[in-house]
């Protein structure tokens, strides 16, 4: 049993954090192998503790930090720093804790994290868990660092490079958790349920999405693992409600199956996200309305053929209509679309498909008596995919669209949100970032978390913020594919793609 003294630290507030699975699954099986586990969050500018009593994370032998999108980067630094511990690794001494990071950023791009990590798990962590255990009880710091180099993971200076992406193989020989751990009075984002992860992966191939090709390869959990887990996964944790959780939740071969038994035998309460349009028949719907959701939420991303056909995610707008008014009339009161405009190459006719798309939707929903929302985004460039050469859109392109949307919105009486386009461009900037970005990660939280902070820290240290979130050279060789090898996204195999979305972007297409 392990005797190591462990902590979690979310830079997410506490609702969001109780929502990850990661997170029970981490604090499960650290604390079933013997290691007192403690849980950290960021909240309201400041960090906070899971529990009475927990030490600072200074005391720690240990910190496993978790980061998902770009704008978590300063608040782990913060975090650390409020914590006592120094966010530059490359200061911290022998008696500090070793700061482990991972997640789906550090992943694609490790760059983004090397400025305050002293190692990083490249891919996922339950292979790798019992070797960082065994790891972190060596004596002396330098000694953990090279162990846990040796177990795979990116330890600078240690690790040789490229490191391979580690994932689990088989997910029914997984460690997974049945009983979660929510304190009294808190909430999670999708309620008191219990998180089931049916599938991990994709394998369709969006070209615009990290995550489809990030977690490579596709893989599922069998009906009867899912059973065993849904059974005493409710039982033990006294909730009439499941939360699945996946990529594409019908792309498992056995999620209709589990829906059903779900809905029909248990008389679960259901929350099914991740839904494609082109995976949803009649039987599924009917079942996801029966589970109680009343919220449907798709991606069709665009109206216009020609897109979507670039982007490898073609759902015609008929489709979408069909599938929304279908879920209304069994009894789903709100249907909400995720849109990407602009899109890469989208002229104006593209983007008149886009707006049909969603007054046709909007039409046939209301006269349902249902609800329809837009939740609008500009194209972001992601690492590890084929569009991780382009850059985000202009300022004027934005401008244009929203109030284009804006003005069919209140025609149809649709209500319609915008990602902010700032904040689009820091996700580029950052998460595309080269050698250095790991000092203005650094730089950025020691200033605080918000964009005026980062505009400061990239003055100071001479970045162009408006050269990163633009367009890099097709020649560019990106430097994160030197330092990680990911299972289905080798730099040949996404310049074949980038070129394949160039070809598409630039035909023409009609829907059948």
């Amino acid at each position: 049993m392990s005797r190591v003294r462990i902590g979690i630290l979310s830079p997410l507030p506490l609702a969001a954090t109780l929502s990850s699975v990661a997170y029970h699954l981490l604090k499960g099986y650290l604390e079933e192998s013997g290691a007192k586990v403690y849980v950290y969050y960021f909240e309201d500018g400041r960090l906070a503790s899971i529990g009475r009593g927990s030490p600072q994370p200074r005391e720690l032998d240990a910190l496993l930090v978790s980061v998902t999108f770009e704008l978590d980067l300063p608040r782990v630094v913060e975090a650390l720093r409020q914590g006592g511990i120094n966010p530059d690794a490359s200061s911290r001494g022998p008696g500090d804790p070793v700061v482990i990071t991972g997640g789906p950023l550090p992943t694609a791009n490790p760059i983004t994290s090397l400025g305050f990590s002293d190692a990083i798990v490249i891919g996922e962590a339950e292979p790798l868990l019992d070797s960082i255990l065994d790891a972190l009880e060596r004596g002396s710091r330098s000694s953990r660092l090279r162990a846990l180099a040796d177990a795979g993971l990116l330890v600078p200076g240690h690790s040789p490079t490229p490191v391979e992406k580690v994932y689990t193989k088989n997910l029914d020989e997984a460690w997974y958790p049945t009983r979660i751990y929510i304190p009294r009075g808190v909430e999670p984002v999708w309620g008191y349920s219990y998180p089931l992860e049916t599938s991990r992966g994709c394998g369709r191939g969006c070209r615009f999405c990290m995550e489809g090709f990030v977690f490579r390869p596709l893989r599922h959990r069998s009906f009867n693992r899912l059973r065993e887990l849904l059974e005493e996964g409710v039982t033990v944790n006294d909730v009439n409600k499941v939360s699945f959780y996946s990529l594409s939740f019908f792309d498992s071969p056995h999620a209709e199956r589990i829906l059903s038994y779900a809905v029909e035998e248990l008389g679960l309460d259901v929350s099914v996200p991740s839904l494609r349009v082109d995976t949803l028949t009649s039987r599924r719907i009917e079942l996801i309305a029966e589970g109680g959701q009343k919220t449907l939420t798709i991606a069709p991303e665009t109206g216009s053929c020609r897109i979507a056909r670039a982007f490898n995610k073609e759902i015609s707008p008929s489709r979408v209509v069909d599938v929304a008014s279908e879920a209304v009339e069994r009894g789903v009161r709100t249907v909400k679309l995720y849109i990407i405009t602009p899109a890469p190459l989208e002229d104006g006719e593209a983007f008149e498909g886009t707006l049909s798309l969603i007054e046709d939707t909007a039409r046939s929903v209301k006269r349902l008596g249902g609800v329809l929302r837009v939740s609008v985004n500009p194209f972001i460039p992601k690492p590890h995919t084929p569009l991780q050469w382009l850059g985000v859109p202009s300022e004027r392109d934005f401008r244009e669209r929203v109030k284009r949307l804006r003005a069919t919105a209140r025609r149809i009486g649709v209500e319609v949100d915008f990602y902010d386009l700032k904040l689009a461009r820091v996700q580029a900037a950052i998460g595309r970032g080269s050698w250095g970005v790991e000092r203005l990660v650094i730089e950025w939280g020691l200033r605080g978390v918000g964009l005026g902070a980062l505009r400061a820290a990239a003055n100071k240290l001479g970045f162009n913020l408006e050269e990163m979130w633009g367009p890099l050279k097709e020649d560019y060789n990106p430097p994160w594919h030197d330092l990680v090898r990911l299972p289905g996204a080798s730099l040949d195999l996404l310049r074949r793609e980038y070129e394949k979305f160039l070809g598409l972007a630039r035909s023409t297409c009609s829907w059948r």
